[in-house]
């Protein structure tokens, strides 16, 4: 006879084990509780930015748990360090983890030299939403922002994201893009890690040429090649 094994009870959430398991959740039981988020801040502000304000910060707890949970499950406690590393592991592990899939695109700025975008058609935020005219340009994607700046802030590479509309040609709802903008201090980061090795190499050869300089002013006529030497 095959017994029947018990499942076994955790009396606290922290305790579960942190395997992926089954992720998925009803998308008709996400826009209820995400409705319930945009019209109680919606009572405790008087204008739309403070409102896509109050959605941003909660949204940043969201990302500072997400990058918790993935860093220790996914990489062993283990960090991105460079720009380019983070930015792909937002667009892709991120995004598969909070929307089952991989945003759209990623894209770096043309104008700036800090700014990246990512953009989705249909961001899941602002999919079942309307949003009144007398609200003129409010985001719900300020949501998202929120937990891509609460990721990117806790790797170490602080940022101002902002969430935008972006109209597409032949499309009646414009796109969302999540617009990210990196401190001075990650860039200046980044090129010293891309230019560290360069630049040690540089320093060397440097500090070789001034001893030799200096070997040079001390015994000129050491280094003098006489007629013998050049015949």
């Amino acid at each position: 006879m095959i017994g029947v094994g018990k499942i076994k009870q955790y009396s606290n959430v922290l305790d579960k084990p942190l395997s992926k398991g089954k992720q998925e959740v009803s998308s008709s039981a996400f826009a209820f509780l995400f409705s319930e988020l945009v019209q109680y801040n919606q009572t405790q502000v008087d204008n739309i930015a403070e409102l896509e304000r109050r959605l941003e910060d909660a949204g940043y707890a969201v990302g500072a748990r997400v990058l918790e949970l993935l860093c220790h499950r996914d990489k062993g406690n283990r960090r991105e360090t460079r720009l380019l590393g983070i930015l792909s592991f937002v667009h892709s592990t991120v995004w598969k983890v909070l929307f089952g899939k991989v945003a759209d695109s990623l894209e770096k700025g043309t104008e700036h030299e800090d700014e990246y975008m990512i953009s989705e058609k249909e961001l899941l935020v602002n999919r079942f939403i309307s949003i009144p005219k007398d609200m003129g340009t409010f985001n719900c994607g300020a949501f998202v922002a929120g937990i891509v700046r609460g990721v990117l802030d806790g790797a170490g590479f602080p940022a101002v994201v902002t969430a935008h509309f972006v109209p597409m040609e032949g499309q009646h709802r414009p796109r969302t893009t999540i617009l990210i903008k990196f401190g001075e201090e990650v860039l200046r980061r980044e090129a010293r890690l891309e230019h560290g090795n360069f630049n040690d190499l540089v320093k060397a050869i440097i500090a070789t040429l001034v001893d030799v300089k200096y070997t040079i002013s001390l015994h000129p006529n050491s280094f003098d090649l006489g007629q013998d030497e050049l015949s």
